[in-house]
């Protein structure tokens, strides 16, 4: 038997009880409400890849990945749905493997594009993103440095932040 903890989460706004450790979602990369019209029209998302063409024929290419965060004496962790900036050849990389699990490298840098509620200034922060077998969602590994989120990911976080977060999450979309 496991003494793996089996945490029931109360919604702090409207009292529904979640069973298992929950994770939040970010809907789109931090950039998407300040774009023009016509590059919202010429741009293209999906659940797992984003790719914005600017007025300027810049193209920025983003894939979404699960940023995961150790909890303190539970033994799982929470995760963050969140939208990695790569470049074009990292993009077609992890399109190429999307379906089939192989890719043509194992991981590549990015940028992340989330403030992490609690943890400011943590956009743009670097990133490793590493591709998963089986349709899974790439891994987000932060690259060392002094910013608490490296910290918390290294570390973990307690219930009680896990806790704040889920309230935050379910009483607004996280944007």
């Amino acid at each position: 038997m496991s003494n793996r903890v089996q945490k029931i989460w109360t919604c702090a706004c409207c009292g529904k009880e979640f069973e298992g450790l929950p994770s939040l979602a970010f809907d789109v990369p931090v950039q998407w409400d300040k774009l023009s019209r016509l590059e919202k029209w010429r741009s293209r998302k999906d659940s797992d890849f984003c790719e914005v063409k600017h007025n300027s024929g810049e193209t920025d290419r983003f894939i979404r990945c699960v940023l995961p965060i150790p909890v303190l004496d539970i033994d799982e962790e929470f995760t963050f749905g969140v939208w990695i900036s790569v470049s074009e050849t990292s993009w077609r990389n992890y399109r190429s493997g999307y379906e089939t699990g192989e890719y043509p490298t194992e991981k590549c840098f990015g940028y992340l594009m989330h403030e992490i509620p609690g943890y400011p200034g943590s956009t743009l922060l670097h990133c490793s993103v590493v591709f998963q077998p089986n349709n899974q969602r790439p891994r987000v590994e932060l690259h060392e440095t002094d910013h608490p989120l490296f910290a918390a990911q290294n570390d973990g976080v307690s219930k009680v932040q896990i806790d704040e977060w889920v309230s935050l999450g379910h009483r607004r979309q996280v944007q």
